[in-house]
């Protein structure tokens, strides 16, 4: 994903992924004669944000062991629709493949939550964008609950999005029966509008679950 960057920067568009068995595949960029120079990356690039007891960084290959030991938790799967059983394999296809192809095609900006000092691995904080809307939602590894990670961390990413990339929206979507999920949105500055019958699936559940609907305006 560095390497592609580069080439973003350089001017260089995104055309598709050369696959190969064995592997994610491998990004192919191309530039012509009359093409503008210009930066094409459809998100901008990300530096490291931190309140210096938390920082929100890229996803890096090396974290795939502790998404994997996060994931498997059960509380977390009760809320997402994350595989179940979660193994190495697909914390590995999350960090090398889905995050950066979300990025590349510019639909969502998902980034590690880490401890500010010894760089452990806390949770994740993702952004979902759609109409130019951005959807924020997290998750916290189980050995980091309980310590305000996931307010934290969406303080600092619903920042980002509103200031950087300019949204005028960042919507929160809460399980009605998440309490948790729903005091970190409201620590976080995020105004409760009201419940959306039915919006969602409950993951791995025939039911569909009544979500609690938060929102931060720009300057506001």
């Amino acid at each position: 994903s560095a390497s592609r960057r580069v080439a973003e920067k350089a001017g260089f568009t995104l055309e598709g992924v050369a696959r190969a068995p064995g592997s994610y595949g491998t990004w192919v960029l191309s530039r012509l004669a009359a093409d503008v120079e210009r930066d094409t990356a459809r998100i901008p690039a990300y530096a490291d944000r931190s309140d210096g007891v938390v920082t929100l960084r890229r996803w890096r290959s090396a974290d795939a062991a502790d998404v994997a030991r996060a994931c498997a938790d059960a509380e977390t799967a009760r809320w997402l629709p994350v595989p179940v059983p979660y193994d190495l394999a697909a914390g590995q296809w999350y960090v090398d493949a889905v995050v950066p192809g979300q990025w590349a095609d510019g639909s969502a900006a998902n980034v590690a939550v880490v401890e500010a000092g010894s760089g452990a691995l806390l949770g994740a904080i993702g952004l979902t964008l759609r109409d130019g809307i951005g959807e924020v939602g997290y998750w916290t590894a189980p050995w980091a609950r309980r310590r305000g990670v996931a307010t934290r961390a969406c303080r600092l990413h619903a920042s980002w999005a509103l200031e950087v990339l300019g949204l005028p929206r960042l919507e929160l979507l809460a399980d009605v029966e998440n309490t948790a999920s729903q005091r970190v949105a409201e620590r976080a500055g995020f105004t409760r509008e009201g419940v959306a019958r039915a919006l969602r699936p409950k993951p791995r559940a025939e039911a569909r679950a009544d979500m609690v609907v938060y929102a931060r305006a720009a300057g506001g």
